[in-house]
């Protein structure tokens, strides 16, 4: 009988021993407890196997149409090619090119266009290939080109600027000195005309543009004139004897001389593509 109490003693204390590990049995769980925080440590047990959800999407239904249901589907349109735009009436007209000009005088043909002076008289001292050339020189032998025209043909000229030369010379009964230090020439002008005609201004005698020059000037250049000619010392006294009382470029005996003259010519050839021609023509001393 003793032996049967001593092992329901020893049964009770195991028992309590037992419920001692467990101190908060039955009570409510805390948060932040560490007694109820379980951390894992084997890597077996710390793997993603989930994979992400990603949302499947709906199909967008559609009810076939009759053309749809029973027809093959149609195909896209052609699209036509576009048409170029048709030029403008302004860019697409040409005018014609004038027929080479006719008649007695000078004609310089160049490739693009063919200039004539007419009326008067002209040599060359080399010579000169004008087909290939977009300048040439000659000079006065005969006739006036003071109020004359330059005519032009096989192209077309759509403006003729002009400038010119001018010396002062000293004649007298000795001759003429001309004062190749007193020259001038002109700023370009344009002259006034119109289908393929130009009208020559601004040459005749009382037009021409000089140089001014006083005095002092002027008997300089006789005496840088006269020793160019190698002239003897009592010639060039008699020259500038004869300039002694002359105070304008002017004044007689002094004279304007006409030089040369240029013409600078622009305009478009018979196929439209643009140009510009220059013509000199020399005057030589009377």
């Amino acid at each position: 009988m003793r032996s049967i109490n001593l092992i329901i003693v020893a049964g009770a204390l195991l028992l309590q021993a037992c419920g001692s590990d467990q101190p908060n049995k039955g009570k409510p769980i805390v948060l932040g407890d560490p007694a109820t925080i379980v951390t894992e440590t084997d890597s077996q047990y710390l793997q993603d196997f989930v994979a992400d959800i990603k949302p499947i999407e709906k199909p967008v239904e559609t009810t076939p149409t009759e053309d749809t249901a029973t027809k093959a589907p149609a195909e896209a349109p052609k699209q036509e090619p576009a048409k170029a735009e048709e030029p403008k009436k302004e860019e697409s007209k040409q005018t014609a090119a004038a027929p080479a000009p006719k008649g007695n005088g000078l004609k310089v043909e160049f490739k693009e266009i063919t200039i004539l002076i007419p009326n008067i008289n002209t040599r060359t001292y080399k010579q000169q290939d004008t087909k290939k050339a977009n300048g040439a020189t000659y000079e006065l032998t005969g006739g006036s080109i003071a109020g004359n025209h330059i005519k032009a043909g096989g192209g077309n000229v759509a403006k003729v600027a002009q400038r010119y030369q001018t010396v002062i010379a000293v004649k007298t009964d000795m001759g003429t000195l001309v004062l190749e230090s007193l020259s001038r020439t002109t700023d370009w002008q344009n002259l006034k005309g119109g289908n393929n005609t130009f009208s020559i201004s601004g040459l005749e005698q009382g037009q021409l543009q000089y140089i001014k020059a006083g005095p002092a000037a002027i008997k300089n250049a006789v005496t840088r004139a006269a020793r160019n000619k190698r002239m003897s010392r009592a010639t060039e006294q008699k020259w500038l004897k004869a300039i002694s009382r002359v105070r304008d470029a002017n004044d007689k005996p002094l004279v304007v001389i006409l030089r040369s003259v240029m013409w600078k010519i622009e305009g478009k050839d018979a196929s439209g593509k643009p140009y510009q021609k220059q013509l000199r023509l020399d005057i030589p001393l009377k």
